[in-house]
């Protein structure tokens, strides 16, 4: 799931790769209506439309069962 939010994210991309992979739990303070949640940071490649090659790290939030998405975004490495 954390692949696949990561590449809808990505516009006109070939080439697509995960190369490095890390999860973590992480508490929450604040408003959040999880206190805990589940962060997948996988390490990217693709070649963008200009064909150059772009490495970039992808962080996706799940709720505390692993089987909704909170939130994502993508980020340079």
């Amino acid at each position: 799931m954390a692949k696949d939010e990561i590449l809808k994210k990505l516009v006109k991309v070939n080439s697509f790769d995960v190369t490095g992979f890390n999860e973590d739990t992480v508490n929450i303070d604040g408003n959040s209506d999880f206190k805990k949640q589940i962060q997948y940071t996988l390490d990217i490649t693709f070649v963008d439309s200009n064909k150059v090659i772009q490495k970039k790290k992808g962080v996706v939030m799940f709720t505390p069962d692993g089987t909704t998405i909170i939130n994502s975004k993508i980020t340079d490495q």
